[in-house]
């Protein structure tokens, strides 16, 4: 067992729903933490609510200041960003974690950002020796690893697919504005062993077999950030990431047109509308209700097909409550990633930063579940 480091974990966007229940995982755990986002006055108030002392552990720095975040981030351990949406307001808190020498995970399910901190500033990290690991919520710590775990000792796959279904999600404000971001960006797809935009038409009636108690559903393209790690770690030629389209269809004879309307959705979203259903989600509460968060369930399924035709490996995972397991999840890898020992550097994939089994195995108690079969 490694020795716990002396080094606080920073949260930035502590005042956030998300950040709230990071904070409180961290406590949970023992940890020192310090808190930081742009508002002195709710930090002290989150410092009070979790049993800390707002002079020692308040940290306030704006998302642009440079300066300010590299010195309330200096002699942290690691940085856990929780502020979004990350391509508006998350490149300057990467590159203050590197600037201080603090490991850095974040909470994005965006895409574009995520292909950022590997690509863009991966390389100063690594001259650093320090650690970038993005998107390690729900989306998509779990499933990258999944991937490589599920694709181990297969060989060289013609295609990984990674397919998502969620029941009852409720989104906090900050993913709902990173949604509408995402949209607007576009996204890549993996082919043909690379990196490329990805095309704007999706194919109709698409549908995926989820297995036993979802079965076949109809199921759409999904921007998902395996795309952008997956390739790092597994030797596939293809990365195909999917989502059942009832997680965006108000009602089940819509599912159908989900691929139709998203890349419609996407060219409206690089308007002024964007600006204006901002504004109208800053009215909506933070989040979903604490019942309602645990209610969620969802289901990750990795398909890996070996290029010499050999037998498809399939992962399958469960869990439930998807903002509390991404407060474990980077709880967890924060933790890892200041205890003695640890020595990864540069923009990384989850299964590049940590054992991927043995991160799996420590979300069990948590109520995430795996299993990998030979088809």
């Amino acid at each position: 067992m490694t020795a716990p480091s002396t080094r606080p974990i920073a949260v930035y966007g502590a005042t956030g729903y998300t950040g709230d229940l990071v904070v409180a995982e961290l406590r949970r755990r023992g940890l020192d933490v310090v808190l930081s986002g742009r508002r002195p006055d709710a930090l002290a108030a989150v410092a009070a609510k979790h049993g800390l002392d707002p002079g020692a552990a308040v940290r306030a720095a704006a998302a642009d200041d440079l300066p300010a975040l590299t010195a309330a981030f200096a002699g942290c351990g690691a940085v856990i960003a929780c502020a979004g949406p990350f391509g508006q307001h998350g490149h300057g808190v990467v590159q203050a974690a590197v600037a201080a020498g603090a490991h850095y995970v974040d909470t994005t399910g965006e895409q574009p950002f995520i292909k950022a901190v590997v690509k863009q500033y991966g390389p100063g990290a690594r001259n650093a020796g320090v650690a970038l690991v993005s998107g390690m919520g729900f989306d998509y710590l779990p499933g990258d690893l999944l991937c490589n775990v599920t694709a181990a000792g297969a060989g060289p796959l013609s295609d990984l697919t990674i397919a998502y279904a969620i029941q009852g999600f409720g989104a906090t404000r900050g993913t709902a504005k990173s949604a509408l971001l995402m949209l607007a960006s576009g996204e890549d797809v993996y082919t043909d062993g690379a990196l490329r935009p990805a095309p704007v038409r999706q194919p109709l009636g698409r549908t995926f077999d989820y297995g036993p108690g979802l079965g076949v559903k109809t199921v759409a393209r999904y921007p998902a950030g395996e795309v952008i790690t997956v390739p790092r770690h597994v030797d596939t030629a293809q990365v195909t990431s999917l989502i059942t389209a009832a997680t965006f269809a108000p009602h089940p004879l819509m599912e159908s047109v989900v691929p139709i309307t998203t890349p419609a959705i996407g060219l409206l979203l690089k308007t002024p509308l964007r600006s204006l259903l901002a504004k109208g989600i800053d009215r909506l509460p933070a989040g979903p209700a604490e019942d309602a968060r645990r209610a969620v369930a969802y289901t990750l399924v990795c398909e890996a097909t070996p290029a010499d035709g050999g037998p498809v490996r399939r992962g399958v995972l469960h869990g439930s409550d998807i903002y509390g397991i991404t407060a474990v999840t980077t709880a967890h890898a924060a933790e890892l990633m200041t205890a003695a020992g640890y020595d990864k550097a540069g923009g990384l994939a989850p299964a590049e930063a940590y054992d991927a089994a043995s991160f799996l195995d420590a979300l069990a108690p948590h109520g995430i579940s795996y299993s990998i079969a030979v088809r």
